[in-house]
């Protein structure tokens, strides 16, 4: 389930509207510790039928070796080995052809098939940093920290800061847990911890979900994990403070630009926007439609399927329920943005610009202006659109060092010639994407990203609109002397 399918599946929260979303990785910390484990010992085959034979009454090496079909050498050291344990006894004779007995200990031995002995040695176990607790995780689950920068994620901080030390560690809960090579249970019993040889800080994958109160400043964050909402990390986090930690609250709760937005646009556009019971009805059938596709596309993946099949028709019924939605959808006039369809509607007026086309952005992460959309704009470059880019940084004069993709030098190359102009604008509240006079959107996340990293998370507000005249409205907002309201009032 991708990240916007899982916004959009758990969007609706009883009080609260969901306001940002994002990819996330949660603290994990990856402990290799020193332990005294209980560790099964088992008899080599040949010692132990050695010792078998001697029950049965064999006392010369000879007769032995005879008996098992072996080389004598090999019988002579396994009868050495046995004799050092404590499980044989050796009865030399004048005539070179000792004799060897049982001792009691080589009796006992024979009644079991292990014996357990104590030993030193290194495990490695997984420890959630969130919920503060161990945890057994595949080794897919978990990525490095230099994984999560490409992808634009939020790394969340662990909660106490600080890794946990063997006092921390139930010995009962770590045997549960600790990692092997294979799939198999660790089947040693541990007796102890000795103490802690290495932490590593590694992430676990997810998505956070960023709600605020309807009617009052309260934050909630949930976190899906596997394409389900996890209760227990979004209480753990709370519990921990975690919303007020990371600046959830002052950012979200104290950041409504919707009276700004109004001024900016104007009365008629703003009282044109759909209202909140329609649109959650509209969204409700465009996730539904959704998840139906998903779910037949996981049942039918990597087969082939016939128009008559059930799944199949199940599949062309989700895909025609979920048009209807779309269009019941681009019917409102005016409708607010959802977080989590921003990108969508960058990707469709991309694809579907034949003149213009308007972005205004913050920073050009790369992660957004990937090389899947650069190749986009050159389409549209080459059939003649007109491309207006707007962000917070001039065209550097020279690539990055190190031959690192800088989409930033990407456009400024582009910029050069005929069909894109790059400039730099002063900071805003808003940014817009404006395509042809079919589609405007205005909104209060970059649409290429913010200036730095991605760090925490907004609240995300803006509208949707086909209606041609607001799209020609809104293009003379962006384009003409009425420049958007600075951003932070300055």
């Amino acid at each position: 389930m991708t990240p916007e399918l899982a916004a959009r599946k758990f969007q609706f929260r009883e009080g609260f509207h969901l306001v940002d979303y994002g990819e996330v990785g949660l603290p994990i910390f990856r402990l290799t510790l020193e332990a005294i484990t209980m560790s099964p010992r088992f008899m080599p085959t040949i010692q132990e039928f050695a010792l078998r034979c001697l029950d049965l009454g064999e006392t010369h090496e000879n007769d032995i070796a005879n008996m098992l079909g072996l080389k004598l050498d090999l019988v002579v050291g396994a009868m050495n080995v046995l004799i050092s344990d404590g499980y044989v006894s050796r009865e030399p004779n004048s005539d070179g052809a000792d004799e060897f007995h049982l001792t009691d200990a080589g009796k006992s031995r024979l009644l079991v098939d292990r014996l357990d002995v104590p030993q030193e040695e290194m495990v490695v176990v997984d420890y959630d940093g969130v919920r503060r607790m161990p945890l057994r995780l595949t080794g897919e689950s978990v990525v490095r920290p230099s994984m999560l920068q490409g992808t634009g994620a939020v790394q969340i901080r662990p909660y106490p800061a600080e890794p946990p030390g063997v006092d921390d560690l139930a010995i009962p809960e770590i045997s549960k847990v600790i990692r092997r090579q294979k799939s198999e249970d660790f089947r040693r019993t541990v007796l102890s911890l000795k103490r802690v040889v290495r932490r590593n800080s590694l992430f676990r994958e997810g998505v956070a979900l960023v709600y605020a109160a309807d009617k009052s400043e309260e934050v909630q964050v949930a976190f899906v994990i596997d394409d389900k909402l996890s209760d227990a990390y979004e209480l753990a986090f709370a519990q921990h403070g975690g919303p007020k930690k990371m600046g959830f609250v002052r950012a979200i709760g104290e950041n409504d630009l919707s009276k700004k937005l109004e001024k900016m646009v104007g009365r008629l556009m703003y009282k044109s926007i759909a209202g909140r019971d329609a649109m959650k009805a509209a969204r409700k059938l465009e996730v539904d439609g959704l998840l139906e596709i998903d779910a037949a596309r996981r049942a039918t993946a990597g087969t082939s399927l016939r128009r008559s099949d059930p799944v199949a028709v199940a599949l062309a019924t989700a895909q025609e329920r979920l048009k209807t939605a779309k269009r019941d959808m681009d019917a409102f006039e005016v409708r607010p943005l959802a977080c989590y369809e921003q990108t969508e509607l960058l990707d469709v007026a991309l694809k579907n610009a034949r003149k213009s086309l308007v972005i205004t952005s913050a920073g050009i992460q790369p992660h957004i202006v990937n090389s899947a959309r650069l190749r986009e704009l050159d389409l549209l470059i080459g059939e003649g659109v007109q491309i207006e880019i707007e962000s917070y940084f001039s065209a550097p004069s020279e690539a990055r060092s190190g031959a690192r993709y800088d989409p930033l030098w990407e456009l400024g190359r582009r910029g050069a010639k005929a069909g894109l102009t790059l400039r730099k604008g002063g900071k805003q509240d808003f940014f817009f994407l404006v395509q042809d006079d079919e589609l405007a959107v205005i909104s209060t996340r970059p649409f290429f990203g913010e200036a730095s990293r991605k760090t925490g998370f907004m609240r995300v507000q803006g509208l949707v609109t086909r209606k041609p005249e607001f799209v020609e409205e809104i293009r003379s907002i962006v384009l003409g002397s009425n420049r958007p309201v600075k951003r932070n009032g300055n």
